[in-house]
């Protein structure tokens, strides 16, 4: 019977051996073909996006035209940094504005839809910037819409915007700059007597080891990083919102305030209750608000899943979600974070 079980295992484990060869094996040729298909095509390895024509504030969704002035609506749902909302995702959505199927100056402003926590750091300067040196380049203005969460990196990104307006219920604030939680479990380890051994070379490469005790004042080249994002972020924002002075920013600190109060801070210029109406006010401030359309350049998921920055293949492996007390993304660990997670 022992005799009998042991080769019921043995070739139980052998058939999932080679099921689990042939399904990787069929993955390989799947990627292999996809991989074909965008690059024997050149127009699709330029087009990283798709134009969709969303509704205007009065519910209407034409064909798109060439001939109608458009607003141009990019969206910041989700944490900066991940997703469809890293700066290579939003430089597609600006470039392709103008070398795509929109035709040179069909762009008339560009109306930012946030609803964020914030992110990495890099990736709200990076978008800023951006959006800040298209507004001057194609002279348009960009209105930004808040519509629930703008913490942290949003308000970072918001402040390219020449207008900020927020729903009644909106949440803004959070000034402020982070890194990810680190743990140590030297006692731990000294506990159960388990030893562990870094290999390094270079003068502090092990920094916060969490195998190790730590040394006085360790973390301080870290701090400095910190320190000097911070400063950066305070002076982006108090370059573009008049009341918010570094003294206030530093009085107000990382708080996070209602719609009502973010207005009264300095925060946003006003309290806008749904889309339709922001973009009656964005359309009727620029003049075209009897005849325009509104356009959104989706970032095409294909380039996304084989080449994108956050791609599951390119990386080789699969991120879960984890919502665990002190987890974060593993994407953005060891990076100065302007993200809001209380």
């Amino acid at each position: 019977m022992e005799s009998e079980s042991f080769f019921k295992s043995l070739f139980r484990n052998l058939f999932q051996s080679l099921f689990r060869v042939i399904g990787a094996g069929i993955g390989i040729i799947i990627v292999i073909i996809l991989f074909v298909i965008v690059f024997s095509n050149p127009s699709t390895v330029q087009k990283r996006t798709t134009l969709r024509v969303l509704p205007n504030h009065d519910w209407e969704q034409k064909p798109f035209s060439i001939e109608l002035p458009a607003l141009l609506d990019i969206k910041i749902n989700g944490v900066i940094g991940l997703d469809n909302i890293q700066k290579e995702s939003i430089a597609a959505q600006l470039i392709e504005s103008i070398n795509g199927e929109l035709k040179p100056g069909q762009v008339k402003g560009v109306f930012l839809e946030l609803n964020t926590p914030g992110g990495v750091a890099e990736d709200a300067d990076a978008i800023y910037q951006m959006l800040i040196d298209y507004k001057a380049r194609f002279k348009v203005p960009i209105f930004a819409y808040i519509q629930g969460l703008c913490a942290s990196g949003g308000v970072y990104v918001a402040c390219a915007a020449d207008k900020i307006y927020a729903t009644d219920d909106s949440i803004i604030g959070s000034v402020g700059v982070i890194m990810p939680t680190c743990f140590n479990f030297y006692n731990l380890l000294q506990k159960w007597d388990i030893e562990t051994k870094t290999l390094t070379a270079g003068k502090d490469k092990d920094i916060l080891n969490p195998f190790r005790p730590w040394k006085p004042d360790e973390d301080q080249n870290l701090q400095n990083t910190v320190n000097f994002v911070y400063d950066r972020f305070m002076s982006i924002v108090s370059q573009n919102r008049p009341l918010l002075t570094r003294k206030v920013l530093e009085e107000q600190g990382a708080k996070i305030f209602p719609a009502p109060q973010a207005l009264q801070i300095g925060f946003i210029d006003g309290q806008i209750s749904s889309k339709d109406q922001a973009l009656l006010a964005f359309a009727s401030h620029i003049g075209i608000q009897d005849n325009y359309q509104v356009v959104e350049l989706e970032v095409n998921s294909l380039f996304n899943e084989l080449f994108g920055t956050a791609s599951t293949l390119a990386k080789g492996k699969v991120h879960h979600y984890l919502r665990l007390a002190g987890d974060i993304h593993p994407d953005l660990q060891g990076k100065p974070l302007c993200l809001y997670k209380p």
